[in-house]
């Protein structure tokens, strides 16, 4: 029986689109990260830094610094270092990541076109309660996070582009079976009408996990060559990509390894659809549009439908909720400021969805 598996799994890896696909994602981000590191500047004691010298020397400044962040250390960095800014006349930027994240975090840089220092200063007032105060109000570990970071959303969309390879991939799972005519032949084999059916999904999920668990572990692995482990430990909430309200792990470290779980539930709800929706179809091509449709639902209810807010409050809420466990959305759940709550129940409806969908699709096929 398991010999079925291992050809079934062995049917969807010689797909050459799926490793040209993954060849061209891995190089991109490669790519760009050597890009990012070779334009990394900084300016420590009126020196400026290129490259990867750069990046060790912020990274032993901030060593320095590193700690529970409190209004003394950001008040300490700002007399240190002054602001952050980039001056137009030379191309290059004043300041390390200490006075960039000072500058960026807690003034008013984002409203000012970032090239005036004199343009700059600490909120005050009702914005520093709300963009700066927070930060004070529970321990926050500052250290360099900055390459890991980058990595949080970069990690995101690489995980997007990899399910649309995995569609593309899985799609031809039983249409295939149904455009080359042996559907009815394997249905009439002694397992034909069930435990084949069954090995056919397990292989197709076997497949996507174990490819998003390689492309996450070579992302890890050339972020970490760049930029180190410093700043894994730090606090979460120093990230862009988190938020102060839902729920957010304590570490930066606990934050990837969340978002990598919610990015492996993601491509097994993928494959799950997917291959429900392969039984449904006679043609690899249906297949394809189909599913690429039902991966990208989900962005037109949050862009368009959802703020059109056509189907009452209760309604459109209890969409936007299922919407945001769909494959699309379920790896950036975490900035979304969900609870603990609402991203177990997210969990759920992707489970049930992907499990409605792969018994759907095996009743399908073996009745078709």
């Amino acid at each position: 029986m398991w010999n079925i598996w291992k050809e079934e799994l062995c049917k969807i890896m010689s797909r050459k689109i799926i490793w040209l696909g993954v060849f061209l994602l891995l190089a991109f981000v490669s790519f760009r990260l050597s890009a990012e590191r070779n334009d990394y500047t900084t300016a420590i004691d009126g020196r400026i830094y290129h490259g990867s010298e750069a990046i060790r020397k912020d990274q032993e400044l901030t060593a320095h610094y590193a700690g529970t962040l409190t209004e003394e250390l950001v008040a300490k960095v700002c007399e240190d270092f002054g602001f952050y800014y980039y001056d137009k006349e030379t191309k290059y930027v004043h300041g390390n990541f200490c006075s960039r994240f000072v500058t960026e975090t807690f003034t008013n840089y984002m409203q000012t076109e970032g090239n005036d220092p004199d343009a700059v200063s600490l909120y005050t007032g009702g914005d520093w309660e709300l963009y700066a105060a927070p930060y004070f109000r529970q321990p926050v570990k500052f250290d360099y996070i900055y390459g890991w970071d980058d990595f949080a959303e970069m990690y995101v969309t690489a995980l997007l582009a990899l399910f649309v390879i995995l569609t593309v991939g899985i799609s031809p799972l039983f249409s295939e079976e149904y455009q080359l005519r042996t559907a009815d032949l394997l249905r009439t084999t002694r397992r034909g009408k069930q435990s084949v059916v069954w090995l056919k999904f397990l292989a197709a999920i076997c497949f996507a996990a174990a490819l998003t668990c390689a492309v996450s572990v070579y992302l890890w692995g050339i972020y970490a060559a760049v930029y180190g482990t410093q700043g894994l430990d730090a606090s979460a909430l120093l990230l862009n990509f988190s938020s102060f309200y839902g729920y957010c792990p304590e570490t930066v470290m606990g934050f990837l390894l969340f978002t990598a779980f919610l990015g492996l539930c993601g491509a097994i709800l993928l494959t799950g659809l997917t291959a429900g929706i392969s039984s449904l179809c006679r043609s690899p091509f249906p297949t394809l549009i189909l599913s690429l449709a039902v991966f990208l639902f989900p962005v037109v209810w949050m862009s368009i439908l959802g703020p059109m807010g056509i189907f009452g409050a209760s309604i459109t809420k209890a969409v936007t909720h299922f919407m945001t466990s769909m494959p699309f959305y379920l790896p950036q759940s975490i900035g979304f400021a969900f609870s603990t709550k609402q991203l177990g129940m997210h969990l759920c409806i992707a489970s049930a969805a992907g499990t409605g969908s792969i018994l759907a699709g095996y009743h399908k096929f073996r009745n078709m």
